[in-house]
């Protein structure tokens, strides 16, 4: 009788050989409704245990810490960015995802292991439609080696076991906004042909007022302006999204996988900014009244095939894809001065096409004696065709029409090869090599044509060394080479100019003459794996930046104030990372169902060519963690987290200062089975209701410039009606 075990990780094969996850005996008697083999017969008996059994944190030798589809939709979120709140090391600001405390491109996020294209919304990825979610802290040679700080790569369900048809009713609202949102699955299965649908639509009404305060004071602290800035923000939009899938399994364990993507979006809305001075008076002409409405149509659509087939004793997994967005956005707005009689009207139209074509595989194998060797390639081309329509003008002046263009392009080339292999029952060691290169070229209107080519090689090494005797206990070590690349817009020499320029509102510029950031790191982690579903986690990094990128704001040779980004010497990293997650039930025998679960990781960093002290690199959260606890019984369940991160001031340059914020998140959850396929679920989250504040200045020989900025924040209630058709 011949035995295929199913496998998706070629590391899994590789220890398989070596005895390390023997699967459980096969049974010899058929299924139901199967007939018994006849004498002779050759049987395929498909083994799936020793599969579903395998835990990649503890086995891989590339560290990864994994949230289930369970941990994911625990607290009814509808988008990705509140789940990963809640994920040990990560922090969230808004839309930016966080490792190390480091956003702005530091921190890679990748969707089905790939970097979503140009016109992908990651707001439309629901937690519905995800199967896991991977942090990887350190780089591996299968994903880009764009990831100083680290990978969040979000994998979406894709393999159907079962009929699923699942209805999802959430309301939330919060004293800044409402919101409505339905969600569906369909998925089924018939012979070798598998089906998965998921839908989503939702409306938000977002009502979010603001202030500003902006101060100018001399060098000897003589205030020579002061000024307040209310704003308003009222804002309607519409979306929706369609996943389907389709998967058909092939002869000899092989696979033809097809995922499409349909997304769009419709807001519409009006923004006001009134401006008052209470010290100094308005350089002229002095617009303190702003208005403006904002009509914006945006729609993605993506799809890709994946064949994945048993090739030459090895398995080969290849995708291609392409995808197509526009983005419209009408904006009228009107500037006045505050006796209304001089007004500037400023009217633009911007279309943004995008396109994308990328083709990726891998080809994995076991060889030799406990190695699992992969290579694999990454092709990517994406285009932006940006046109803009602008009418200004004076009222009562024949407005002046200027028409832009802008048509970026991007390309992009990677291979890697990696091994893993099992040198003892409990040793294990990891190497890889992967190199990418990017050109960027742009044009537009007004503008020379630039072009600018970049390309890194990223030799990577990890080991994970398990202590004997069955303890749970092993050390894992990784040394990598990371990079992040300059943006388009970053790379372009376009310019943005302000209507009113000043320092608290600059013209902003690329530089087409950037280099990437390079950085070389080493991680040390412990693990103790001490009960089942218990771990103990202490880690320690490092990372060497050379050629880093920062913004500088200075006054050009016309006199205007102009941010422009520039690479500006070296930089260090280091992050001290504690996690402890375990079952009560783990330290007291007849304790109550808890789970209990807590993170701490402290962030430190420093840029040679700022002077110090607190001249760390911009934006990185010092200190953030996570306290969690959740109970469950048979049709009752309940949860608290708890996310705090700590601010403090940050120099930016030797002119620049700002000042984080310091905050703490409590959110609350409830879990209640009603009947078969029927289930309640509410939930409160920023529960404290803090206020989202910024802080930056700008000092020089001529004085110093502040600005401290308040946004109000409330608790956010919500409801699910889940239902399971």
């Amino acid at each position: 009788m011949a035995i295929t075990i199913l496998c998706s990780h070629a590391a899994v094969m590789a220890r398989q050989a070596e005895g390390k996850l023997a699967p459980p005996p096969a049974s010899t008697e058929p299924a139901p409704g199967v007939a018994a083999p006849k004498a002779g017969e050759l049987v395929k008996v498909e083994v799936k245990g020793a599969l579903e059994s395998y835990d990649p944190r503890r086995e891989d030798t590339a560290s990864k810490t994994v949230l289930t589809h369970e941990e994911i939709i625990k607290y009814g979120d509808t988008n990705v960015f509140d789940v990963l709140k809640r994920a040990p090391g990560v922090t969230v600001i808004g839309n930016s995802i966080r490792l190390r405390g480091l956003g702005n491109g530091y921190t890679q996020v990748l969707v089905n292991g790939e970097r979503p294209p140009p016109g992908f919304s990651m707001e439309a990825l629901t937690p519905d439609q995800i199967d896991r979610i991977e942090v990887i802290r350190a780089a591996t040679a299968e994903h880009s080696t764009q990831a100083i700080a680290g990978t969040i790569n979000i994998v979406l369900s894709k393999v159907v076991s079962r009929t699923q048809r699942d209805l999802r009713l959430n309301a939330s609202r919060s004293g800044e906004q409402h919101k409505l949102m339905a969600l569906g699955t369909l998925a089924d299965r018939s012979g070798k042909l598998s089906y998965y649908l998921n839908a989503m639509m939702s409306q938000n009404v977002d009502g979010t007022p603001g202030s500003t305060v902006q101060l100018l004071a001399a060098p000897d602290g003589q205030v020579l302006q002061s000024r307040e800035k209310r704003s308003t923000r009222d804002m309607r939009t519409t979306s929706g999204g369609l996943l389907p899938r389709l998967n058909w399994k092939l002869d000899n364990d092989g696979q033809l996988n097809w995922n499409t993507y349909l997304q769009g979006q419709r807001s519409r809305g009006g923004f006001s900014n009134l401006t008052t001075s209470s010290v100094g008076a308005f350089a002229p002409p002095d617009y303190r009244d702003s208005r403006s409405t904002s009509n914006v149509d945006d729609h993605f659509a993506g799809t890709d095939l994946n064949w994945v087939a048993k090739l030459w004793g090895g398995k080969l997994d290849a995708k291609l894809g392409v995808s197509k967005g526009r983005a419209s956005i009408e904006n009228r707005a009107l500037s006045s001065t505050a006796d209304r009689v001089t007004m500037l009207r400023r009217d633009t139209d911007t279309t943004n096409d995008f396109g994308n074509v990328n083709t990726s595989g891998k080809y994995a194998r076991s060889l030799f004696d406990g190695h699992a060797l992969a290579v694999g390639w990454e092709a990517n081309f994406h285009k932006v065709d940006e046109n803009i329509d602008r009418t200004e003008g004076l009222a009562g002046v024949a407005p002046k029409t200027i028409h832009e263009v802008f048509t970026p392009r991007v390309k992009r080339r990677s291979v890697f090869a990696q091994d893993e292999w099992n040198i003892t029952t409990n040793w294990s060691m990891y190497l890889g090599a992967r190199w990418e290169g990017i050109r960027t070229a742009s044009e537009g209107s007004g503008q020379a044509g630039t072009t600018s080519r970049s390309g890194v090689l990223s030799p990577i090494a990890q080991t994970l060394y398990k202590f004997p005797g069955g303890s749970g206990r092993q050390l894992r070590m990784a040394l990598t080479r990371t990079y992040k690349a300059p943006n388009t817009y970053q790379l372009s020499a376009r310019r943005y100019e302000a209507d009113q320029n000043d320092r608290f509102n600059p013209d902003t510029s690329g530089n087409p003459r950037l280099r990437p950031e390079l950085a070389n790191g080493l991680d040390v982690t412990y693990e103790h794996f001490w009960a089942p579903g218990a771990v103990l986690s202490v880690g320690g990094s490092a990372r060497q930046i050379k050629d880093y990128i920062r913004g500088r704001l200075a006054q050009d040779a016309q006199g205007r104030w102009l941010v422009q980004p520039l690479n500006n010497g070296t930089a260090q990293v280091r992050t001290l990372d504690v996690e402890l997650k375990f079952p009560l039930k783990a330290v007291m025998t007849d304790a109550p169902p808890f789970d209990i679960r807590a993170s701490v990781n402290r962030n430190w960093s420093r840029v040679e060519s700022v002077p110090g002290p607190d001249n760390r690199l911009d934006q990185q959260v010092p200190l953030s963690a996570v306290f969690g606890v959740d109970y469950k019984v048979d049709t009752f369940s309940a949860g608290a987290n708890l996310a705090v991160r700590a601010g403090g001031p940050v120099r930016v340059s030797e002119e620049q200062r700002s000042r984080m914020q310091a905050r703490r998140e409590l959110e609350l959850y409830l879990l209640y089975k009603i009947g078969t396929g029927l289930q309640l679920r509410s939930g409160v989250s920023n529960a404290l209701g803090e206020d989202t504040l910024g802080d930056t200045s700008y000092e020089d020989g001529r004085g110093t410039s502040r600005s401290w900025s308040r946004g109000p924040g409330s608790a956010k209630l919500q409801v699910n009606l889940e239902m399971k058709l």
